[in-house]
């Protein structure tokens, strides 16, 4: 195995070689240098070619014979291979020497080792006095600049153009670049002194290292040169988080598309530029996203359309992408049910009822059950979401209920069942009930309405009911049948106050609309038309009043009766609650 590998590095060395050997060295193309003037600034890029070493190194001057006019030197921006000769000359004469050029490239790895490439050639330069032509200077020879893939671009870079004394010179300005047409310079044409706007646009461009020129000549002296850099760099790690990480839609058939949804694009480090491509089979319509390039942190917007589209489920995908790094992709899938939109709601005959006692009587602020078919596309409780501006919601997902005309307030919905809060409402008598859901509106349902329905709200415990309630610490009052229904609890005892709930107790002190927040506990109107009685006995009532929307609570003190199931009945202004409901009583 040793052997094997030292063949695959004797091979790899000697290929490296090859590659070394096959290439051009470097070669000094500028064959004579203008001449110079005292006092005046002077600047000559020297244009090189060939060369082994390819890469990011160290460029070296000398002076092997000769010199250079005092107040001129050799100039290279570090870590570029370039050299310009630049200062403002201080003697006359000819000047002669031998200029030593080195590139440098130090790499500690046995598969790109360290090489340096050296070039020699004579010069002259001829410093004069007098006043020279007019002659253009810019006050940068070198630009350099860094592209990360992804990233906006860099940007722009300003040269100032000017020229000697107070004459301005016409100038034209031409710029030529390697491995495309990254590099762009505004204004063409202009008069000094001027600025020049160097600007880059290297978005297609591979990684590397990229240079160009930039020209500015007038009608009279040598053209003046600046020399471009551009490293265009690739960070392999970037990954963009699409938040959240799928989406689902769903309608119905001749509804409304659904909302649109947002998503939220990020990327760890920089900020970068990233597309968003839809794939929407079968028509590639029904799934759009806006904007489809955007810059990180960003929120997209997700819509979906349901034109042309049968109902079923529709799969498509989001691809989120930086345009130059392959492993930066998410994929975020989107999935849209259409379903076939439900029947009309229908009610029960006789499914309105009294939702404490299912009894046939309401009144305004009671709460109310509906029965039917087809109520509701969706089933759900209210939420805090639903709530605006201290009113209770009169509608969920699009599903409300009118008694006599008005809306009320709907706590929950279902296909089969509808909890709702009786409106405020004058009328008494039979009043008409309709359900409206997006499937259309319900035939008319009749409830008899009262000013009050007293009810007790109740469990089961088999074939009996037992009144809802607690003792003073909250913790429920059951006896045994409620427990082996699984309702924790102990029973009540003689003596003990208890609280016991129920609706349609009708008006309190202060009034209160039906569909408004109770923001603390309001007594009956009229305390002294309620008597509470347990086991035939009156029960003394403590505190009587609403507690919270459509619900009344009893603070009643247990009066001396026997053990065992007790009856519980309300009685307010000759309207009685349900006679054979039960409360346990143990000593």
């Amino acid at each position: 195995m040793r052997h094997a590998i030292a063949a695959l590095f004797a091979a790899l060395f000697a290929a490296i070689g090859t590659l070394h050997g096959q290439a051009p060295p470097l070669q000094i193309v500028t064959d004579s240098l203008p001449a110079a003037t005292t006092n005046t600034p002077y600047l000559q890029a020297l244009t090189t070619t060939g060369g082994a070493c390819q890469g990011i190194g160290t460029a070296i001057s000398t002076i092997d014979s000769g010199a250079l006019p005092p107040g001129l030197s050799v100039v290279s921006p570090a870590g570029v291979e370039q050299w310009s000769i630049q200062g403002t000359p201080a003697a006359t004469g000819t000047f002669n020497f031998t200029l030593h050029i080195t590139w440098s490239l130090n790499r500690p790895t046995p598969f790109y080792p360290s090489c340096t490439d050296n070039a020699v050639k004579p010069f002259s330069i001829t410093v004069t006095t007098g006043q020279p032509p007019a002659t253009l200077f810019i006050d940068r020879s070198q630009v350099g600049t860094i592209f990360h893939i992804g990233q906006l671009p860099p940007p722009a870079e300003t040269v100032q153009v000017t020229s000697a004394g107070t004459t301005s010179i016409p100038f034209t300005v031409q710029a030529t670049t390697s491995g495309g047409n990254w590099l762009s310079v505004s204004p063409p044409t202009g008069v000094t002194p001027a600025p020049l706007s160097l600007s880059f646009s290297p978005t297609n461009l591979p990684p590397g290292v990229y240079t160009g020129t930039v020209t500015v000549s007038s009608s009279s002296g040598t053209p003046l040169t600046i020399g471009v850099t551009l490293s265009v760099i690739l960070d392999s790690s970037i990954v963009l988080v699409a938040n959240p990480a799928s989406f689902s839609f769903s309608s119905l058939t001749g509804a409304p598309g659904p909302a649109a949804q947002t998503m939220k694009v990020t990327v760890s480090g920089g900020n970068v530029v990233f597309q968003a491509d839809v794939s929407a089979p079968p028509n590639g319509k029904w799934l759009s996203v806006a904007p489809s390039v955007s810059l990180t942190p960003s929120l997209i917007t997700v819509s979906v359309d349901p034109k042309a589209l049968s109902p079923g489920t529709y799969n498509g995908s989001i691809t989120l992408r930086v345009q130059g790094v392959a492993n930066s992709s998410q994929v975020v899938p989107v999935t849209y049910t259409i379903q076939t939109a439900p029947l009309v709601p229908t009610i029960t005959a006789n499914g309105v009822v009294n939702n404490a006692n299912l009894g046939a009587a309401i009144a305004p602020g009671a709460w109310v059950s509906i029965f039917g078919g087809n109520l509701s596309p969706t089933t759900r409780p209210w939420r805090d979401a639903d709530f605006v501006g201290g009113k209770l919601p009169v509608a969920l997902d699009g599903v409300g209920v009118t008694i006599d005309g008005k809306a009320a307030a709907v706590a929950y919905v279902s296909p089969t069942q509808i909890n709702v809060l009786a409106p405020d409402d004058r009328t008494t008598g039979l009043v008409i009930v309709q359900v409206k859901s997006p499937a259309g509106t319900s035939d008319n349902a009749f409830v008899l309405q009262q000013t009050a329905a007293p009810a007790f709200f109740q469990f089961a415990g088999g074939k009996t009911a037992y009144v809802a309630g607690t003792h003073a610490d909250y913790t429920y009052l059951a006896g045994t049948a409620l427990i082996q229904q699984g309702i924790p609890g102990t029973p009540a005892r003689p003596g003990e106050t208890i609280l016991l709930y129920g609706t349609g107790f009708g008006a309190t002190q202060p009034p209160i609309s039906a569909t408004a927040l109770v923001p603390s506990p309001l007594p009956l109107a009229n305390p002294q038309d309620l008597r509470v009685r347990i086991g035939g006995l009156d029960a003394t009532i403590a505190f009587a009043g609403l507690v919270s929307p459509g619900v009344y609570q009893f603070n009643v003190v247990v009066p001396q009766v026997s053990d065992g199931d007790q009856t519980v009945v309300a009685e307010l202004r000759g309207l009685l609650t349900r006679p054979d409901l039960m409360l346990a009583v143990q000593h």
